[in-house]
């Protein structure tokens, strides 16, 4: 395989979140004992390369978008190479509340809630709730934050099949703690913010939607943080415009 077939099929080894905007791309300072790392997430994003033989060649937290090179690795290794990445910078969440993410004059309930039996399994959203909401309803920023990811492209097609599970347009917002909170499932070309911009609480961010793995029209609410090479979702308070707590650890 040469070096340029070798390079593009590295992106496939990406894991995480971050991977589809994250990858390893060819090393255009030609050195021969270098790799590039590429992302256009806006904020932090920790990265390990790792050989074929899953010893570490580096890991660090790179602050995106851009391009970062990686010396030191070996010519004849490229094929063996693996990219593995978490959004964030390894943190913990503060305990800050949330206000209620969806129009004030929403018609909704909560059709499932932390360790929901349907999707709420893995470590990266067991904390997660699922709000329905009637298609187009206006979408708020929970918390102040930075817009660090947005996803818009996906139909409003949602269905149940495994494939569907990378299809869900989303935004990504990083807090002043380094928690980040996801807002899925949006409609698509509905979304009004552009990465890396600063949003106050309360700011519309985008339309709730049935894109990706869905079963109806709904909002899928998460704060997460890095634990480390880790995407780990976190118990969090989550509060109606009037005070009444509509989720709470």
């Amino acid at each position: 395989m040469n070096r340029y077939a070798c390079l593009a099929a590295l992106a496939a080894l990406l894991a995480g979140p971050a991977g589809a905007q994250t990858a390893l791309v060819l090393n255009r300072q030609a050195r021969a004992d270098a790799v590039s790392v590429e992302t256009t997430l806006f904020g932090p994003v920790q990265i390990r390369l790792q050989d074929r033989n899953g010893r570490i060649l580096d890991e660090r937290v790179l602050n995106g978008p851009g391009r970062f090179r990686i010396d030191g690795v070996a010519a004849d290794g490229l094929n063996g190479l693996s990219l593995s990445t978490v959004p964030g910078r390894p943190a913990t969440h503060d305990g800050s509340e949330y206000r209620q993410p969806f129009s004030l004059y929403a018609d909704w309930s909560v059709s499932q809630g932390f360790h929901g039996p349907a999707s709420h399994h893995d470590e990266a959203n067991a904390y997660a709730v699922d709000i329905p909401l009637l298609l187009g309803t206006p979408v708020l920023a929970a918390r102040s934050g930075t817009v660090m990811e947005v996803v818009d492209n996906f139909p409003d097609d949602g269905g149940e099949r495994d494939d569907d599970r990378d299809k869900a347009n989303l935004v990504r917002i990083l807090h002043e703690d380094g928690s980040m909170a996801v807002y899925a499932h949006l409609m698509q070309d509905s979304v009004t913010v552009k990465p890396g911009q600063w949003l106050a609480l309360g700011s519309v961010i985008g339309q709730s939607g049935n894109s990706g793995y869905s079963r109806g029209p709904h909002l899928h609410f998460a704060v997460q943080v890095n634990a480390g090479m880790r995407l780990q979702s976190v118990p969090f308070r989550l509060r109606a415009a009037d005070g009444r707590i509509i989720v709470s650890p």
